[in-house]
């Protein structure tokens, strides 16, 4: 019985003993498997990442890896270099107020929706690109090239983006969240008003260090002057002055009102030929445009578009107010010549603006324009 009880003691502790042996093997082999493969993600970390931010550890909301790569690729494409001469230095989460992602490209419609998305900065070392994104990358547009280092929004600190935002909303009367910090650029001005005096007001002769701050809001940009802190906020007004002040049109020179089946339309005249063309969107989405004064009708002709982009374009006019424009005309500088004036009526009132000021228009009468031009390009 002790015999056997040795021998059981003894195969038992084998058994055990080579059990060890064989964990200590596997543990052995699962470290160096788990050394092998965090090695080579490291390596693949490394490969992916080179040419995002060095500042992904510290952003509160890192960016998709789909959508640097996407920035990257888009810009080495155009610029004709390798992505690895390119690096992300700066990005920021933002939400876009339409489907163009805030940059318009000339004559396009834009789908009047926020989008969710990113404002990244690029740089090779000698020059900036801005880019605005969706979420995930696939859209995503060129917004500036060769844009100076202090120039960037994302160099702004908080307290006086915090500062302007407020001070714009209220002079807009538009909420912060429809307003956006185009350029932020660090100034030093040469007095305590901040280079922005008021009538007797006095201002003390020294340095001030502070930021030049562009805001964009839905229909006007306005530019800021403040100190470093942004305790000290100015309006620039002088810096808005470009923008036309429009004068009512006389009621003697208004043109007819439209027809029930007529959608909008478009008088142009003037120019160096002088002559002056109508063209008209009917319900049913046909273009008809005739030069007044033709006797024989020679140059008319008739295209269509689509009852959609009809539907759509009387909802892009609502969205953009374009009625608030009712009646009123946007001159040409004195002493302007040979420029095209063009008169453009809806079911709700007509507004008149010429080629030579198109720039200087209000942002929603500029889009509605565009709009307008291009539901003309794509008829058939």
């Amino acid at each position: 019985m002790k015999i056997m009880l040795k021998k059981y003691l003894n195969t038992n502790q084998a058994r055990i003993f080579t059990a060890l042996i064989l964990t200590g093997i596997l543990s052995v082999t699962s470290s160096l498997t788990l050394i092998k493969d965090a090695t080579g993600a490291s390596a693949n970390f490394s490969l992916e990442t080179n040419n995002e931010v060095l500042k992904d550890n510290i952003k509160p909301n890192r960016l998709p890896r789909p959508v640097a790569k996407a920035v990257l690729r888009d810009l080495a494409r155009k610029q004709g270099i390798f992505t690895s001469q390119l690096q992300i230095i700066d990005y920021s989460q933002q939400t876009w107020r339409n489907g163009c992602l805030e940059l318009p490209q000339s004559d396009e419609i834009c789908t009047q929706a926020l989008v969710p998305g990113w404002r990244i900065v690029v740089s090779n070392g000698k020059q900036n690109w801005v880019y605005h994104t969706n979420n995930n990358g696939r859209s995503l547009r060129l917004a500036s090239a060769n844009t100076p280092s202090d120039n960037l929004p994302g160099k702004l600190p908080a307290s006086v983006k915090n500062a302007v935002l407020q001070v714009a909303s209220r002079r807009l009367q538009q909420p912060i969240s429809q307003l956006t910090i185009i350029q932020a650029q660090s100034q030093t001005w040469r007095d305590s008003c901040l280079e922005l005096a008021n009538a007797d007001e006095f201002c003390t002769q020294a340095l001030v260090s502070g930021w030049r701050v562009v805001v964009g809001g839905v229909e006007q940009t306005l530019v800021y002057h403040t100190n470093q802190t942004g305790s000290a906020v100015r309006l620039n007004q002088r810096a808005n002055e470009g923008t036309l002040a429009p004068v009512q049109i006389p009621a003697s020179e208004l043109p007819p009102p439209l027809d029930r089946d007529i959608v909008f339309r478009q008088i142009s005249s003037g120019g160096f030929a002088g002559r002056t063309y109508q063209t008209v969107l009917l319900k049913d989405g046909r273009l008809i445009r005739v030069r007044i004064g033709d006797a024989n009708d020679s140059e008319r002709s008739v295209r269509s578009v689509s009852v959609q982009q009809v539907q759509q374009f009387q909802r892009y006019l609502e969205r953009s107010n374009f009625s608030k424009f009712q009646n009123l005309s946007y001159p040409a500088p004195s002493g302007a010549a040979d420029y095209i004036t063009f008169t453009l009526t809806s079911q709700k009132g007509t507004v008149q603006y010429n080629d030579i000021s198109r720039n200087n228009l209000p942002t929603n009468l500029q889009a509605a324009v565009k709009a307008w031009n291009q539901l003309v390009a794509s008829a058939q």
